[in-house]
């Protein structure tokens, strides 16, 4: 066999390797990882054609196709599959020589023993999407020359990524919308002019996002729920607007001229606002019957500025604390959602999922969390310390940038219409050290790296870009 042929195998084994390393959480745990009744639910949609109030579907038909109705095993490895390939293009792409597969293989050992990726792989939940998205979106951005068969399979998983939770298609508009608002500055076009980003490809990324939508509210419509690719934001919305105090004030403000259903318990709003049996919101009637009266509420929070700077101020700060809180630790024994939806789809598993390490309290991630905690204070410091060394290229840069923006976007999106859940964090965190992989793979050697720490100590200033 040619040399040519010899590489293909090298780089084919090096992606089914990092897929087994990807899942090795799944492997430790000796069964899938579940989360809540979230996972239940997913499943039961699909299994059942049915469209949740509270998500969409796309999520539970990819768990019914991908585990060919047979084992949840297989959708975990769709997972780190999928996870595998789309970092194997940024090697490949970004770093490409006869070394990137080393360099490729590290990042993967330390993400997944070290961070939460193969946490995530391992989840029979839709977080594993978040960062494929982010990671897709990049590889639009900064790679000019993706060849078709390529540039068509990161495309489809975009189309995918967006559709299967509710978060995600804010997540590709706001970082979408910040790369646009680049345009306005000089020395950001003059880098967006070094990696080849134009107007065409940005209207291609952009019109993948909104095609997603489309094809997502098609697909609810196909399972008879409406044109309509948003499901339950408003209730998500209010709801952390109960938790940030904005809502007792506002209903004080305004209960005497408007006849809210809600002012009748606005002096006992539970924080658990969606899933408290005693919450408003399940007295009066659900999630489709309070959806206007919350929407305007909302509306009228958002448009007045006197509650609108409150909202602000609280959005920043929920954000600045989730991004700063990314532990893993939403891990405890199935709830019985979860059980009858394993027992009644997956009865071959049932017994093996009941003696997981995560379902007799045997699944510890200690050890993660802290080494986790290290690498992402390594990762800041070496960002900082990028921006101040001028042999640091302006490409290298532009890639943690749009990490950064990318894990800050996460952070507000999920903090601002959710809440402030390490698990939102957790999904993105581990993509942290990426940039400084791309860039030792770059460089050569270590002996080069140990320069990306030693710009001008003395000189603490920001030096112009190359």
């Amino acid at each position: 066999m040619g040399n040519y042929g010899n590489k293909r195998i090298a780089k084919a084994a090096a992606i089914l390797a990092t897929t087994i390393l990807l899942c090795w959480m799944a492997f430790y745990n000796r069964y899938p990882l579940t989360f809540n009744n979230d996972t239940g639910s997913y499943i039961e949609s699909a299994f059942n054609g049915f469209v949740q109030l509270d998500r969409p579907i796309l999520y539970g038909l990819l768990i019914f196709c991908s585990s060919l109705s047979t084992s949840l095993w297989l959708v975990v490895i769709s997972q780190g599959l999928i996870t595998a390939l789309v970092i194997y293009y940024y090697f490949r792409y970004l770093i490409g020589g006869e070394r990137f597969l080393y360099y490729y293989i590290a990042f993967i050992c330390m993400a997944s023993f070290f961070m939460g990726a193969s946490f995530e792989v391992s989840w029979i939940m839709p977080d594993i999407f978040t960062p494929i998205l982010v990671l897709c979106i990049g590889l639009l951005v900064f790679v000019r020359d993706l060849k078709s068969r390529d540039h068509i399979i990161i495309s489809l998983v975009v189309i995918l990524s967006n559709g299967v939770h509710n978060s995600h298609f804010y997540i590709s508009i706001s970082i979408l919308s910040i790369l646009f608002g680049g345009c306005f500055f000089k020395r950001v076009r003059y880098g967006y002019n070094i990696i080849g980003l134009g107007l065409k490809r940005s209207v291609y990324i952009l019109g993948l996002v909104l095609f997603s939508q489309i094809f997502l509210s098609g697909v609810h419509y196909f399972f008879n729920s409406g044109f309509t690719s948003s499901r339950g934001g408003i209730i998500f919305l209010m709801s952390n607007a109960v938790e940030m105090g904005l809502i007792d004030i506002y209903l004080d403000d305004n209960c005497q001229c408007h006849q809210f259903k809600i002012c009748a318990y606005k002096d006992s709003l539970p924080n658990n606002f969606i899933w408290d049996g005693n919450s408003p919101l399940q007295k009066t009637g659900g999630w489709v019957v309070n959806d206007k009266e919350y929407t305007y509420i909302l509306k009228d929070i958002v448009t007045r500025p006197k509650y609108l700077k409150t909202f602000l101020f609280q959005s920043g700060l929920y954000s600045i604390k989730l991004f700063f809180n990314y532990d893993m630790e939403e891990i405890a024994p199935a709830a019985e959602r979860v059980k009858r939806a394993v027992a009644t789809n997956y009865d071959e598993e049932y017994t093996v999922f009941l003696e997981s390490r995560e379902n007799t309290n045997h699944l510890k991630v200690d050890f993660m969390n802290f080494t986790q905690d290290v690498i992402v204070a390594i990762c800041l410091v070496l960002y900082f310390f990028s921006f101040l060394n001028k042999k640091v290229d302006r490409r290298t840069r532009m890639v943690m940038v749009f990490f950064l923006i990318a894990l800050i976007v996460n952070a507000w999106i999920c903090s601002t219409f959710s809440g402030v859940f390490p698990r939102y964090q957790t999904r993105v965190i581990w993509l942290l050290p990426l940039p400084l992989f791309l860039y030792l793979g770059k460089v050569g050697c270590f002996s080069d790296f140990y320069s990306f720490l030693l710009p001008s100590i003395y000189n603490l200033k920001p030096k112009s870009w190359k």
